[in-house]
């Protein structure tokens, strides 16, 4: 590379705005103060020390990977993926840094946000439960989909999502590493008033998954508590919502669909005669 060259390429990253282009190596830079959080990280926790020492390493070596971010409504520049390295930066007092702008959705901007996590193994289990169901929720995702999103099998991202039905103080526990998600399900075995007694008998005892397992077998003998029933899966649950809105657009009613195994009933509510009438009249019309 040639000295002009070089020099075009500075006088570009130290343009006064936010943002500038290196027309030689076509990387652009943003100011690190013009870039907003991603509202969609599921990551809620740093290791400071592994941090610290990442910007220690960027003092000496700079910023090798750029970050990506997507100009949001407001024009904004908003993270999606390398939050670690855009703190690290924070840290070392760098005041620019490489990145690659991308025009996404939302629901893309959780997607990259969470596979950058899982691929680093950094998500805790109760981080990427909750990725998990803001997926399944803010995006009517199923539990499949989600799956083929994140490369995981289904029963896995089920099986994590279950991991929120417990008690706050269970969740913390999961998430500073005192107990596992093995242990996690083997807690959501017995009632909920013997979870937390049970959750800190398994940190105390150190138990393996597996004693914790048994444990959980024989404390419900004991109790003669029955196995839950099996509910709908979540997959069922978001058709027949989805479903039951379909019918209330069209018919302009309230719909509630009830289903056990292959069995069940859909019906249709009002208010007044007219009300009913019209909804028959409606459903006449519909099968001529």
């Amino acid at each position: 590379m040639s000295r002009e060259s070089l020099g075009k390429g500075l006088d570009a990253l130290f343009s006064s705005g936010p943002e500038s282009t290196d027309r030689t190596t076509g990387i652009t830079t943003l100011k690190i103060d013009s870039i907003i959080p991603n509202r969609y990280q599921p990551r809620k926790f740093f290791d400071v020390e592994k941090l610290a020492e990442l910007a220690e390493s960027m003092k000496v070596n700079g910023i090798l990977q750029p970050v990506i971010v997507t100009k949001n409504a407001d024009s904004q520049y908003e993270l999606v993926a390398g939050e670690r390295r855009l703190e690290a930066a924070k840290l070392a007092d760098i005041s620019e840094i490489p990145v690659i702008i991308r025009s996404i959705t939302p629901q893309e901007q959780l997607q990259f946000a969470i596979i950058e996590n899982i691929q680093r193994e950094d998500l805790n289990a109760i981080e990427e439960a909750k990725a998990y169901q803001q997926l399944s929720e803010e995006f009517g995702l199923t539990h499949t989909q989600i799956s083929e999103v994140v490369g995981k099998e289904r029963t896995t991202v089920s099986n994590l999502i279950r991991l929120l039905k417990l008690d706050d103080k269970i969740q913390i526990m999961i998430m500073e590493g005192k107990i596992t998600s093995g242990h996690a399900r083997a807690i959501l075995q017995v009632p909920p008033d013997n979870q937390q007694e049970f959750a800190s008998l398994i940190y105390k005892k150190q138990m393996s998954v597996r004693m914790a397992e048994e444990y959980a077998r024989k404390l419900v003998a004991k109790n003669g508590v029955e196995k839950p029933k099996k509910t709908l899966r979540s997959e069922d649950f978001t058709r027949i919502k989805s479903w039951e809105k379909q019918l209330h657009n069209e018919y302009s009613c309230r719909v509630n669909i009830t289903k056990k195994n292959d069995k069940g009933r859909i019906s249709f509510f009002f208010n007044s005669q007219q009300e009913m009438e019209k909804i028959l009249e409606s459903l006449k019309n519909s099968n001529e």
